[in-house]
Order: structure tokens, then sequence, then C-alpha cells
């Protein structure tokens, strides 16, 4: 029993010596805080630096992606160099952080686009929905961020003996009724998924928190849908 103790109190002052000895943690690298300010006919402009190295530019990847078809169609690129006064008042750097770059919108067509950046292998802030054309009247959306979405219909199994009446006492229609928790979503706000503008009607119990349940006509509807994490911009 001594030999023991001995050989495990051996072992264990060896692995206390390597832990000591070992090399230290690297310093992670600065974080690269920035924003998207805004996305209009022409551009997309916002700024990025990185903290850890003020004098460093940074690279900025701008996204654009369709919201009716749910893929990339323009990456573009710029470099953050542009001197912004505002960001030389505030403290930040010298300020040379600002970014803008030239939008194809009319190669993309008719349409409404998630505009989103990265730097520094980070997302930025500030994401947006721009429309074109006849999805012109989606600018200037607000991103409340990522919500589990989930879909519903008015079969006993979903909605129980409310069928397609709302709690708000509407009658549910699909490209329109979502069910929301109020606390988080009040009733009658106005919000865009995927593309499409909802309005908050209806509520459910197990719709809690960051949660959205998207109102379908039919039971095959909703299982097709299933379960996704969707962006969710604010109407206003």
């Amino acid at each position: 029993m001594i030999r023991t103790k001995e050989i495990q109190w051996f072992f264990g002052t060896l692995l206390m010596i390597a832990l000591l000895t070992a090399a230290p943690t690297p310093v992670l690298a600065g974080q690269t805080p920035g924003i998207i300010d805004g996305a209009d006919e022409t551009s997309v402009r916002g700024w990025a630096w990185n903290s850890s190295d003020p004098s460093s530019t940074e690279e900025v990847k701008v996204i654009i992606t369709s919201q009716t078809a749910g893929t990339v169609v323009g990456e573009l690129t710029t470099s953050a160099s542009k001197y912004r006064k505002d960001l030389a008042d505030q403290g930040t750097g010298t300020g040379n952080y600002g970014f803008e770059v030239s939008v194809p919108w009319s190669s993309y067509g008719d349409g409404s686009y998630l505009v989103e950046a990265y730097a520094g292998g980070q997302k930025l802030s500030g994401s947006r929905v721009y429309g074109t054309g006849s999805f012109a009247s989606a600018t200037g959306l607000r991103s409340l961020g990522i919500f589990r979405t989930t879909a519903y219909c008015p079969c006993r199994s979903c909605s129980g003996r409310w069928g397609g009446r709302t709690s708000t006492g509407t009658v549910a229609t699909a490209g329109h009724t979502i069910s929301v928790d109020p606390r988080v979503i009040p009733y009658g706000t106005r919000l865009m998924i995927g593309g499409v503008i909802y309005t908050a009607e209806d509520c459910g119990g197990g719709v809690k928190g960051n949660h959205i349940d998207i109102f379908f006509n039919t039971h095959g509807e909703t299982r097709a849908y299933g379960t996704r994490n969707m962006e969710v911009f604010l109407v206003q």
C-alpha cells in the first residue's frame, strides 16, 4: 500500500511540474468591431478596425444574399481605410477605418437582399435588408437577430380547438400570420423572415422567447418547413 502511494505521489509530482513548465497560452488576437452603417441604391458602407493593431487596415467582405432564393448573389471585397471623423472624435484609433463598396444591384434583379459584412473572420453588426424594384419598400429594416422558427397550420394537432382563429381574433392567413411571444414581439408588429413580411397576430404555449411559429395552410407544409434558425427583421 505504501509503495502504491509513493508511485502515485511520484507521477502526480511529474504531472504538476509539466503543467507549471508548459508553454504559456498564446494571447488571442484583438476583436475586430465594426458595423454596416447603411445600404442604398449605389453602395454599402460602414467601418471596421482591429483593436489590437490600430495601425492595420482590415479587409472587409460584403456578402449579398437573395432573401427569396436563399442563395449568395454577390461577394464584394474592399479595404476599411477611409478616414471617419466620427470615429476619431470618439477615440477609435486614427479614425481611418471606414469602408464603402459599390453594389451592382441591377445585375441581381428585383428582389429582397440580405446585406452582411465580415472582417478579421468576424461578422460585423448592422446586417440589413435592401430591396430593389417592387421590393424597394424592404429598405430600412432593422435586424432583431437570429430566431428559431417553426411552422403550424389549422389542424387539430397544431392548433387544437382554435383552428384558423388567432389569439387576437383574426383569421390566420398563410404568408401573413405568425405566432410570437408577445413579451418579446408585440402583437401587430411586422417582421420580415426569409424575404416575406408577416404580422404578429397569434401566440402559442410553446412559443417562448426568440421563437416564431409561421402559419401555413396544410400540415404537409409545416412538416416540410421543419425548424430553421432565421434572421428576423423589423419592418419600420
